[in-house]
């Protein structure tokens, strides 16, 4: 019997990572860079098309048919409001993704790039917990404005991931701990995690904490006069917000190592890194009431993580909390290929979208 393999694709805002696990192990992983000409193109259909292309490239790199695969674990983009789980790709998830439905975003390149897979090779597409999760509490989508609700966006595979980890360590089943978790990277989310459930979350694409390249929450009244004064259309106002605000925006650079290094020579700069600091304390002291103030850990993960600066201005500001597990860097490649191959061996429900 052949061994089990699973092609993991998770394409990002500059590049494409893609991964082959064999029986539950990472045999090889890369990152695939793009051009900015590639990205400045419309995500359907040019940028799918090079993006395709590059992962198809990549397998022939390894020797390998798409045929010989067992399944493709694609990353889920902004689909439907959908509970946690791993689902079947199919027409609908295609349809939504393509048409941007919560959006435009280029992890919506994954599920249609899993359909042609399994289309022109007879290979099964998957994804899990794609950013559309939406497991909120009603009473956590009601805004001040009749007519508009908060949405559920975020890095829930990211989240997801760590809390079942941070949960193990604990000595806990996820389903009964009670975690806030922050995932810290590009763009940033905090959850609130509750009976296996993220009852409540901020996303930086739209509200909360600021991250590296998200503006997160801002005065609405300012917003709505600033970006009138710039005379910014809706999708150059979302690239701002989504790509070129946060630190972006203060340090015109995505890395905190390096803006660590900035700030001290700079205390204007050293200022910026501590708001971003004082808006994730915050952000998660907010959720506290959820809990009565009792949570089991507050959960760290993504690449800012890394950064030994920024965990110890963390430590500082929420050692009151109680408990701090981090865990640096990314764990949706992991996740995504566990969840799919538990699917196959029949550990897991597959969801229909």
């Amino acid at each position: 019997m052949n061994p089990m393999l699973i092609l993991v694709v998770n394409p990002g805002s500059t590049s494409t990572r893609v991964a082959l696990y064999e029986e539950g192990r990472c045999r090889n992983n890369t990152r695939l860079e793009h051009s900015q000409a590639a990205l400045d193109m419309p995500l359907f259909p040019d940028q799918y098309r090079l993006r395709r292309d590059s992962v198809l490239d990549y397998l022939r790199g390894q020797g390998l048919a798409p045929a010989a695969l067992d399944a493709v674990a694609a990353r889920g983009g902004r689909l439907k409001p959908i509970p946690s789980g791993v689902y079947r790709v199919n027409e609908a998830m295609v349809r939504h993704a393509r048409e941007g439905l919560q959006g435009q975003h280029p992890s919506n390149i994954a599920v249609v790039l899993a359909a042609e897979m399994e289309r022109e090779y007879g290979v099964p597409g998957f994804t899990v917990d794609p950013i559309s999760v939406d497991e909120m509490d009603a009473v956590a989508k009601i805004t001040g404005l009749a007519g508009l609700e908060r949405s559920s966006l975020s890095h829930a595979l990211s989240m997801k991931a760590v809390a079942k980890r941070a949960s193990k360590e604990l000595g806990i089943a996820y389903e009964d701990a009670r975690l806030i978790v922050v995932h810290l990277g590009g763009g940033g989310s905090v959850s609130a995690h509750r009976g296996g459930r993220m009852v409540d979350l901020y996303n930086s694409d739209q509200e909360g904490p600021f991250a590296v390249e998200r503006a997160g929450g801002l005065p609405s009244l300012k917003l709505l006069d600033y970006l009138e004064q710039r005379g910014l259309s809706f999708g150059e106002g979302v690239r701002l917000l989504s790509h070129e605000g946060g630190l972006f925006s203060h340090f015109g650079l995505r890395d905190i190592t390096e803006m660590t290094a900035m700030s001290q020579d700079s205390p204007q700069k050293r200022a910026v890194l501590d708001a971003y600091v004082y808006q994730i304390a915050k952000g998660v002291s907010s959720f506290l009431p959820l809990f009565s103030g009792a949570v089991d850990a507050v959960v760290f993960t993504g690449g800012a993580v890394h950064s030994a600066a920024i965990r110890k201005a963390l430590e500082e500001k929420l050692s009151f909390v109680g408990r701090l597990l981090w865990y640096p860097g990314e764990f949706e490649m992991d996740a995504l290929a566990e969840g799919v191959r538990s699917a196959l061996l029949g550990r897991e429900i597959i969801r229909e979208y």
